[in-house]
């Protein structure tokens, strides 16, 4: 069975596999800004469709929610957060349960957070189809593009050197979430349990393997510049 990680790529031939990446990269942060700057409806809208398109691209639900779990995370914790500070105003006034009932309650109506953690979904979904219909190389090439692009109308040298960089730093965040689902699959292979224990255990791993593969990377792209410089 594939292993299912986090803005992983998944070959295909549909219209946004054929798009060039550059596209897709100016895209995402002007969507982004888009879904910040309009009303939570629009956020709501693209949730929608971008869920339909992900069916239409024959991503699985198990796919789907697997891009979104930092999000979920994050929504629940905004909640959590709602929810104890709303106890704690009520609590001078109200007995402890019907303080966290109507905290609960009060939480879930409450537009603001239901319309940062609808935003946050809308630009985590946009993220998770470019980089499910990109590869890491078409992902640099693209900003590669992108740089050279903006290289020649400006009064600079006409040659590509931020663009390796910044890829490497976008790339970075498929890479976390492989060498996480990497790390949970060995802690289950080896009997151990989805628990708090499993996360105080692998996140100081994960921290350490995240060094590892940073320090890999930078070596291989120093060994690749220094080649390109005596050629």
């Amino acid at each position: 069975m594939t292993q299912v990680t986090a803005f992983s790529y998944k070959a295909g031939n549909s219209v946004f596999h054929k798009m060039p990446a550059w596209i897709k990269v100016l895209f995402i942060p002007l969507f982004n800004i888009a879904v910040f700057s309009i009303n939570w409806r629009f956020a709501l809208c693209a949730v929608s469709v971008q869920a339909v398109l992900f069916f239409v691209l024959k991503f699985s639900l198990r796919e789907q929610f697997c891009d979104l779990t930092p999000v979920i995370i994050y929504a629940v914790f905004m909640y959590l957060v709602d929810v104890i500070s709303f106890t704690y105003l009520n609590l001078k006034t109200i007995d402890f349960f019907p303080a966290a009932a109507g905290a609960l309650k009060a939480s879930f109506l409450n537009e603001n957070t239901f319309s940062t953690v609808l935003k946050f979904f809308a630009c985590n979904q946009s993220a998770a189809l470019m980089f499910k219909t990109s590869t890491g190389l078409e992902l640099r090439k693209g900003i590669e593009q992108i740089e050279l692009a903006v290289r020649n109308i400006l009064p600079v040298k006409k040659e590509a050197q931020f663009s390796l960089v910044i890829s490497m730093f976008i790339l970075f965040i498929p890479a976390v979430f492989k060498i996480w689902g990497e790390l949970k699959r060995a802690w289950t292979a080896r009997g151990g349990k989805i628990s708090l224990k499993m996360y105080a255990v692998l996140f100081p791993l994960l921290f350490n393997a995240g060094l590892k593969y940073a320090w890999n990377t930078a070596r291989a792209v120093s060994i690749r510049l220094s080649q390109d410089f005596y050629k």
